[in-house]
């Protein structure tokens, strides 16, 4: 049996960053907490859990004297608020590509802006993103939710819009195409991480070459599923 292994199989650089990050505080003696599981991989949280780091599900659950690290999907701003005002010492993970799409989001705020998110609304990532805007935010998941949107609350409002890092690619450009057609004056942003749309391509071109495919992940990862 000839068995292919992907090129870019493995994690993507915002995960790898905070793994790596968050295991070097645990290994040098820091108390750590992660604000959520770090990465939807449980194999690796239990890792991370064998060298004293805890998961904790909200704020009041980061136990006392501990360090907190914000995983690559990235939070709300009103989360860093809230960790400043506890006086909670913080480190941020925070993807790089997570992190540009916060100040886009911030930036369609201040211009007074709509901004759409193509995305999962329950991901962590989502949630984070439209947590660094005050305006009005729509998020829809394909071209069929994006169609059902009724368009800006005025007409002559700017439009922004931007992509969770994971989104489908072949979805995302069908969505793009729709929006430059009905309305002309949108910012489209390319969000979609590089390293998502290269495994993407090779999973589609893998998946036409061979007679069967495994795609090793977690069952809750959004890269895992999109994969799949």
């Amino acid at each position: 049996m000839k068995i292919i292994k992907a090129k870019t199989a493995g994690f993507c650089f915002g995960v790898d960053r905070a793994v790596k990050l968050t295991t070097e505080l645990a290994k040098n003696g820091h108390k750590v907490a992660t604000l959520g599981p770090l990465i939807h991989n449980p194999q690796c949280v239990a890792e991370l859990e064998a060298l004293g780091v805890v998961t904790a599900g909200t704020l009041a659950d980061v136990p006392e004297g501990y360090e907190l690290v914000i995983r690559s999907h990235g939070v709300p701003r009103s989360v860093y608020d809230q960790i400043e005002a506890a006086g909670i010492e913080c480190h941020d993970a925070t993807c790089p590509f997570v992190a540009k799409i916060h100040r886009i989001a911030r930036k369609a705020s201040e211009e007074g802006a709509a901004l759409l998110v193509a995305g999962d609304a329950a991901h962590p990532e989502v949630q984070g993103i439209v947590g660094h805007t005050d305006g009005e935010v729509f998020v829809f998941s394909d071209l069929s939710q994006l169609e059902g949107w009724q368009g800006p609350e005025t007409p002559e409002k700017p439009v922004f819009v931007v992509a969770q890092t994971t989104f489908q690619v072949t979805k995302w450009q069908e969505c793009a195409a729709f929006i430059k057609k009905g309305y002309t004056n949108a910012k489209i942003f390319d969000t979609i991480c590089s390293a998502t749309e290269e495994r993407q391509e090779e999973a589609f071109r893998l998946s036409c070459e061979n007679d069967a495919m495994l795609i090793i992940g977690g069952r809750q990862s959004s890269n895992t599923a999109k994969l799949k």
